[in-house]
This record gives C-alpha cells, structure tokens and sequence, in this order.
C-alpha cells in the first residue's frame, strides 16, 4: 500500500510542472523601463491607443490644452516639457517622461530638428478631432477597445524600450493589462495564442488585451527597436513569465 500511494504522488507531481521549453526564455533582449505614472480612472465608454509623432523644428513651441493622460517619448534631438507653468522638464533622445491631464507646451530648445511622440488612451469618442498641431501625424491608432475588459479602477501606466539583437526575443509573457507596441527600427514579429503571428515594420504598432500569451521575436536582418505602452489595473500582475511558446 505506502508503494502505491508513493507511485501515486509521484505521477501526481510529475504532471503538475512541464518542462520549460528554451524556445520560450528570452534571449539577445534589453528592456528598459523609460517611466511610470498612475491614473486615477481611464476615460469612460469605449477606448483607443493613439501615438502621435510630431517633427519639431529647432526653437518650435506647440501649446497644448489639457487633455488626457499621456507619456512624451523623444527618439532623436531634445525636447523641454513644461506644465502649467511648474519647471520645464528636458528630455534627451531615448528618454520619457508622464503628464497628467494639464495645460501644458512641447520646446524644441536644441539647435537640430527633433522627433518626439505622445503616446495616451483616448475614449473613442475624440477620434476625428482635428491634431494640436499642423507638426503632428497620426502614428498609430488601435481599434476601438470595449470597458468589459478594463474595469473602472485606478491604474498604472508604463512606457519601456524593449531592444532585440538578430534574431533575438523578449520571451513568452503575458501581461496583465492592455499592451501596446510601436515599432522605431527594424521590424518584430508578435506571436499570441489561437491567432496568427503579426509582423511590425518601422513606423507600425499594435494593441493587445489583457492576459493574452505574447512573445515578441526579431525578424530583422540586424537590430529591432521597439516601445511597449502598458496600462495595468492596480492589484493585477503586471506581467508573467511563461514556461511554453504561445499556442498557434
């Protein structure tokens, strides 16, 4: 008897943990977290991702009303932030920095041309609104996102940089919040479970839901680059490690 029940416990807790697969550990992968903000509540009804890029002269100012939340991300020169009049904040290229919903101006102080975006969820109904500026462009915009997978709680927000080296990957995860990616160099392939893989070019981005498997890959001939806008409700994981490849 205390033969068969060892055996029993023994396959019981064989089948409880599979082997992790190397297929899903990451590898030639740099993630840097740029900044972090938390928000009160997000904009009520249905919702969109939105980037926007805009390509500022040196010494051009844009003045921007008070709109929702957003992070400012600068991929090339220099760029001054300053909110409702408190201290201008600098950025450099590579660098980020979280606004709250305040009256607020973008200065290129430098003396190049400087490339920078705002990156924020929008409620739906604000699409079709004429751009701040005659500078800006549409980068990315998502699909329409319905509440009933994003409850009415507080939420944090984070915006990292996520490098991959030939034919590198960020391994399989699954976050649990809505992620957003936005491609700057080469090209990512995103594989998530029961669907088909979406490859990114520069320039591309795309939405995810919460709790979706993901795994982003490489499928440039050298170095890709891109941003991940995660928004994460208080209390959840924000991001979890898997042991397999998404499921095709």
């Amino acid at each position: 008897m205390l033969v068969t029940i060892a055996f029993v416990l023994s396959a019981c807790s064989s089948s409880s943990a599979p082997a992790s697969n190397a297929a899903a550990l990451a590898r030639g992968a740099a993630i840097k977290t740029l900044d972090a903000a938390k928000l009160d509540s997000l904009p009520t009804g249905p919702v969109y991702i939105r980037v926007i890029r805009f390509a500022s002269p040196a010494g051009y100012v844009v003045t921007s009303t008070q709109h929702v939340p957003s992070v400012v991300y600068v991929e090339t020169g220099v760029h001054r932030l300053t909110l409702n009049g408190q201290a201008p904040i600098d950025l450099a290229a590579g660098q980020a920095a979280f606004h709250q919903s305040v009256a607020h101006t973008h200065l290129n102080p430098g003396t190049d041309p400087s490339v920078w975006y705002s990156i924020a969820i929008w409620p739906s109904s604000a699409r079709g609104q004429p751009l701040v500026n005659k500078i800006a462009s549409k980068a990315f915009e998502s699909d329409d996102i319905v509440r009933d997978t994003l409850p009415q709680v507080a939420y944090s927000q984070v915006l990292r940089l996520v490098t991959l080296a030939k034919d590198g990957t960020a391994g399989a995860h699954r976050f649990g919040g809505l992620s957003a990616f936005y491609v700057l160099t080469g090209s990512v392939t995103i594989k998530s479970a029961h669907q088909p893989s979406v490859t990114l070019a520069a320039g591309q981005g795309t939405a995810v839901l919460p709790d979706v498997e993901l795994q982003e890959t490489n499928s440039a001939p050298s170095l890709s680059v891109f941003l991940e806008f995660i928004t994460t409700a208080v209390g959840k994981d924000f991001e979890v490690p898997l042991q397999q490849p998404p499921a095709a």
